[in-house]
């Protein structure tokens, strides 16, 4: 990032103005959008991975974002959802409502056993996509109680803190001894990372979202010999996982528990103190 910059890349808005060469959106359609602008040139972005084209540019990073009353962006990132049932509120929750699907979505989900590690707001999305997805058991495990309450309201069949039990002991208790299908970390915990390495069922995947907070030891020997995976989940799936939003959405996912806070725009030091203390879901800021 090179100041001055607007940040933000996490909104909704309703479209005001298109250019000359804008073909599939129109103004008056309500929009949100994808943060990850890519080449749409290069041999990744034509092997069907633009998520992760290393010539990205990102809305809020390399050029102006939301935090603001208007702003532009190219027609192929627009998000269109005209259905006026879903709120302005959750329908900024896309972006990272993308990321949460991406990361449960990875493998097939239904008669699964789920391990969710992290419920902050893509956690405890991620409990939301694995009901609807026909996860038979959803695990959390979570040291804060207000987030650890809100897993059960959500629908998680098991709620364990880590710190006040042997993860590992629980998991595998709650599994048959087993360990889970599937397991995937919301926490970017190097602990919570390594507990699950040892509790993953064999041929089991652990999926990692967040960004741990340190280098993890990892004994592949051991890993290679239950025939687990660790897969690295990197923003959205251009355009798939937006098309497995739309069905999710259709299919009446509710996604107004996540947001916890509305606040005006002018109050934005107030959200992001409350985000970084664990105070809140998501914060809205109206413009």
């Amino acid at each position: 990032m090179h100041p001055p910059v607007v940040i933000g890349h996490e909104f909704s808005g309703e479209v005001v103005e298109t250019g000359s060469e804008v073909h599939t959106v129109n103004v008056g359609d309500r929009v949100s959008a994808e943060s990850h602008i890519p080449c749409n040139h290069c041999q990744i972005c034509h092997e069907g991975n633009r998520h992760v084209c290393p010539n990205t540019k990102c809305i809020g990073v390399h050029r102006d974002g939301c935090f603001a009353e208007y702003i532009a962006i190219p027609e192929e990132i627009a998000f269109v959802y005209n259905d006026p049932a879903l709120p302005w509120e959750q329908l900024a929750l896309m972006e990272p409502f993308g990321v949460s699907v991406h990361g449960m979505m990875d493998v097939p989900l239904a008669t699964k056993s789920v391990v969710i590690i992290g419920v902050g707001p893509l956690g405890q999305m991620g409990i939301l996509v694995a009901r609807l997805a026909g996860a038979a058991r959803i695990i959390v495990l979570e040291p804060n109680r207000e987030r650890a309450e809100t897993a059960r309201a959500l629908g998680a069949d098991a709620v364990n803190n880590p710190t006040a039990e042997d993860p590992v002991a629980a998991v595998k208790r709650l599994t048959d001894g087993y360990g889970p299908h599937v397991v995937v970390d919301f926490s970017g915990s190097a602990a919570g990372l390594s507990a699950a390495m040892r509790y993953l069922r064999p041929e089991g995947q652990l999926t990692c979202v967040a960004l741990p907070d340190q280098p993890i030891s990892v004994s592949i020997s051991d890993f290679g010999y239950r025939g687990c995976s660790i897969r690295g989940i990197a923003g959205r799936r251009i355009y798939e996982n937006w098309e497995q939003m739309r069905g999710l959405l259709a299919r009446g996912i509710d996604l107004s528990p996540i947001v916890s806070h509305v606040l005006p725009l002018d109050q934005f030091e107030r959200g992001l103190d409350m985000t970084e203390r664990g105070q809140c879901a998501k914060c809205i800021l109206i413009p």
